[in-house]
């Protein structure tokens, strides 16, 4: 967290622009954006700006305290019924689902799909349009992340990921 916090800082001072306006994450510790749904034993990292929406390392009731290794979840409370979800196993591989599907919002989605061609094809259809406008700074971004947070690499089944973290951890 504390190489991601630190490039934030880099590309405000810069470039005048941060985390944010690459991937959509303000990064952001503070508190006052837990909603009821946020789970007591997550710690919040940063929010989209969007309804409430927002990222926290779980802790597990407190038995993870390396934060490195904390699962994520994608914390929506507007999304009534399905407001906590788990995104990706640690931070470092949140970040390489980011630099594999290059949205985020997707990570959303994911109860949606009941096969591999699903989320294929809701990608295709909702997101590759948006992205391919923003294929330069994209591009800018993954080539930091990557060179700046060692271990972030593309997840080449991102499907597949997601479908056995699920299976894997049970919130």
């Amino acid at each position: 967290m504390e190489k991601l916090v630190l490039l934030d800082r880099e590309l405000s001072t810069t470039y005048g622009r941060t985390i944010d306006d690459y991937i959509g994450l303000y990064i952001n510790f503070d508190d006052e954006h837990r909603y009821s749904c946020t789970p007591d034993d997550s710690i919040l990292f940063g929010r989209t700006g969007v309804d409430g929406d927002h990222f926290a390392f779980y802790t597990s009731r407190g038995s993870i305290v390396d934060l490195e290794e904390a699962p994520i979840l994608f914390i929506q409370p507007m999304r009534f019924g399905y407001e906590v979800n788990l995104a990706a196993r640690n931070l470092k591989d949140l970040l390489s689902l980011f630099i594999s599907i290059k949205e985020l919002y997707v990570l959303e989605r994911f109860r949606f799909y009941k096969s591999k061609s699903d989320f294929i094809k809701d990608y295709n259809a909702y997101y590759v349009d948006q992205i391919y406008p923003r294929e330069n700074e994209l591009n800018f971004i993954v080539r930091l992340l990557q060179e700046r947070i060692k271990g972030i690499k593309e997840i080449e089944d991102v499907y597949e990921y997601i479908t056995e973290l699920r299976k894997q951890i049970i919130l």
